[in-house]
């Protein structure tokens, strides 16, 4: 499973999402209600309904959600990559507080309140910026007889089945480990391009192949288990695999 942060799980949760959505609630009254620091309160009650909002959807477990699809016009199997109820949240939290100082920046007087808000409102927007492109984009993983093609965050890349050396768990010296395909020396199917906007959400990868992080992965177990058991299948198998039905359906 995709991991879950003790402050958006079980009981404190709940806790949480509650106490954040009254406060958001009574600071929005109140810019509704009265002029005194109206636009503090505006601010202040969007940004704590969209915590709420946030932790609300952290309380959702991952589900590996399998469907059919093509790839290249042939029979495939699409996985969906990430949270993707917790990644808009999360931009929604940024977008609001970087809106907020940007706010208080253009309508302070004061020059060190005017750098002091600014230079956080830009940052807090560029990165709130990076999470929506990255949740449009619509993290996908596609499998068919004949190739692997991933659709992540912040990269797209595909490899034949024949030019798969391995499966294999790897450390990618960050706090993130991942499943990866890797490529055989000078695989000609290999290909891979990152996508970004301002900021690097990802990086080359390496070793060269498919990099499929844990935390973008809802059942890494049974994902581990699919690729490991398509590599070592034939194109005969694989194809009788992915035309029977879904991984659930078909053994994995």
């Amino acid at each position: 499973m995709a991991g879950r942060n003790a402050i958006t799980s079980g009981p404190v949760g709940i806790l949480t999402a509650l106490l954040t959505g009254i406060i958001g609630a009574g600071a929005l009254y109140l810019a509704a209600t009265s002029d005194e620091r109206r636009l503090l309160n505006l601010v202040l009650g969007a940004f704590m309904l969209s915590v709420a909002a946030m932790v609300v959807l952290g309380q959702r477990r991952s589900v590996a959600t399998w469907r059919r699809t093509e790839l290249r016009g042939r029979p495939a199997w699409a996985l969906a990559l990430g949270e993707r109820g917790q990644v808009p949240a999360v931009a929604l939290v940024l977008t609001t507080l970087g809106i907020g100082l940007a706010l208080a920046a253009v309508l302070d007087d004061r020059t060190g309140v005017r750098v002091a808000a600014g230079i956080p409102a830009l940052l807090l927007l560029v990165l709130a910026a990076e999470m929506w492109r990255a949740w449009s984009r619509r993290p996908e993983l596609r499998i068919s007889a004949e190739l692997v093609e991933l659709r992540g965050p912040g990269i797209d890349s595909e490899l034949a089945w024949d030019d798969v050396g391995a499966v294999v768990p790897e450390n990618l010296g960050t706090r993130w480990a991942a499943l990866v395909l890797t490529a055989t020396a000078g695989a000609p199917s290999y290909h891979w391009r990152l996508s970004r906007f301002l900021l690097p959400t990802d990086r080359e990868p390496d070793p060269p192949g498919i990099h499929l992080r844990f935390g973008l992965v809802p059942d890494e177990a049974q994902l581990r288990r699919v690729l490991r058991g398509l590599h070592v299948a034939d194109r005969a198998r694989r194809e009788a695999l992915i035309g029977g039905g879904l991984p659930s359906e078909t053994g994995f």
